[in-house]
This record gives C-alpha cells, sequence and structure tokens, in this order.
C-alpha cells in the first residue's frame, strides 16, 4: 500500500520524467556517471556516489528479481537478447 502511494506522488509531482532504452556508465575517483540514452543518443546524465550507485542497484536487482518471480518470467539483459539475435544470424549463413 505504502509502495503505491509512493508512486502516486511522484507522478503527481512536478519533477521532471524522461524515458531511456540505453545507458552508459564511467567510474571516476569519487562518483559514478551514468548516461541516460534515448535510441542511443545521450539524454540525461546522472552523477551519485559510490554508496548511492550500489544502493540503487541493489534495489533494482532485488525489484526484477521480485517481478520475475511473481510472474514466472526471467527479464532478459539487452546483452542476453544480442546475444541470442546474434546466434540466429549465424544460423541463416
Amino acid at each position: 500500500m505504502q509502495e503505491n502511494q509512493e508512486i502516486e506522488q511522484l507522478l503527481s509531482s512536478d519533477c521532471s520524467s524522461a524515458y531511456f532504452n540505453g545507458f552508459s556508465l564511467a567510474i571516476g575517483v569519487g562518483d559514478v556517471l551514468i548516461a541516460l540514452q534515448h535510441n542511443g543518443n545521450p539524454h540525461i546524465v546522472l552523477n551519485t556516489s559510490y554508496t548511492v550507485a550500489k544502493t540503487l542497484a541493489k534495489a533494482l536487482t532485488e525489484a526484477i528479481e521480485q517481478l520475475e518471480e511473481k510472474t514466472g518470467n526471467i527479464i532478459m539483459t539487452v546483452d542476453q537478447i544480442q546475444n541470442s539475435l546474434d546466434d540466429g544470424d549465424s544460423d541463416e549463413q
């Protein structure tokens, strides 16, 4: 219940929102840079501390694992999809 209220509050706020379908990462001496991409083009750059980056990674992993468990579907990564497509191309030759 609290999670739904948090989502509703975020969606109704004046915060900017953006869709992204790719990203790149860079690690600096003091922080992490995350460049969000839309169709291969840089869209938004996020800078965060190592601690927040690791906490975000953990929270995202847990959320996806929970979704997979509840639905019985394994969400493929972009790399897994690309490898499957590449393997399919070699079968056609």
